[in-house]
């Protein structure tokens, strides 16, 4: 898989990717990974890459010249520029972003990016978040790692698989996990969880789900389908912990 960055910023990516999943990804040629420096195609002696928004307003915006020269000489990717008013990054989209061949990323930076370079060259908008950062490093960095763990580097590909947002994870917030010792600054592993019984685990691990994605992420009951069972949990909770609610 091809992963071009276009960004004003190459050296922000010296670090993270030599590090960790992205690095192994790299490592074992999964992800050929170009970090491209756009002040390369910048205008004049200074590489002058932005310009003064028509209309006013305050910041600076990066000019559509530099990326149209990068694309006339360069091959396009399946192409996503990061901006807030794109659709928002879920595992479903970035499951299917692992799938492809090439991928171009646009980063924006200061104010923004004359628009015109998302009509004419990019196949998505992709927002990360309600919020807003000051460039398009960071969001990428994220993107790129979520897709290196779909890239068969994994030593169990199954924890993949059955992480929060999965499908195999029933669409729910992960439960809480434990390791040892059993018992530390008086707090304790649940009981269940080192009983042996796989059945009450998973039964466990369910309730605990629900219940931690009804007090986090309520909204994500709109594209669960709840059983019976799994109402009744979260009735029992709401009634047993009223002041929580």
């Amino acid at each position: 898989m091809i992963i071009d960055i276009l960004t004003l910023f190459p050296t922000f990516y010296e670090s993270p990717i030599s590090v960790g999943i992205i690095n192994n990804a790299i490592k074992n040629k999964k992800i050929n990974l170009n970090i491209v420096n756009m002040r390369n195609f910048g205008e004049g002696n200074y590489k002058r890459c932005d310009d003064y928004p028509y209309g006013g307003g305050p910041g600076m915006i990066l000019t559509y010249d530099i990326f149209k020269k990068y694309f006339e000489n360069n091959n396009k990717g399946y192409t996503i520029i990061f901006s807030p008013s794109g659709k928002t990054l879920k595992q479903k989209k970035i499951k299917e972003l692992s799938q492809k061949e090439h991928i171009t990323m646009i980063l924006g930076h200061y104010e923004g990016i004359d628009y015109r370079v998302e009509k004419k060259f990019a196949d998505e908008s992709i927002s990360i978040g309600d919020y807003v950062l000051s460039g398009g490093e960071i969001p990428a960095l994220l993107l790129i790692d979520a897709i290196s763990r779909y890239k068969d580097i994994l030593n169990n590909k199954d924890s993949v698989y059955s992480d929060t947002f999965e499908k195999n994870s029933f669409g729910l917030l992960e439960y809480e996990q434990y390791t040892r010792p059993e018992k530390i600054d008086d707090m304790e592993v649940p009981n269940i969880l080192i009983s042996g019984n796989h059945k009450n685990i998973e039964e466990y691990r369910r309730a605990a789900s629900l219940i931690k994605t009804f007090k986090n992420r309520a909204d994500m009951f709109s594209e669960i389908k709840l059983s019976k069972k799994d109402l009744n949990i979260i009735f029992d909770y709401l009634i047993n912990n009223k002041d929580d609610a």
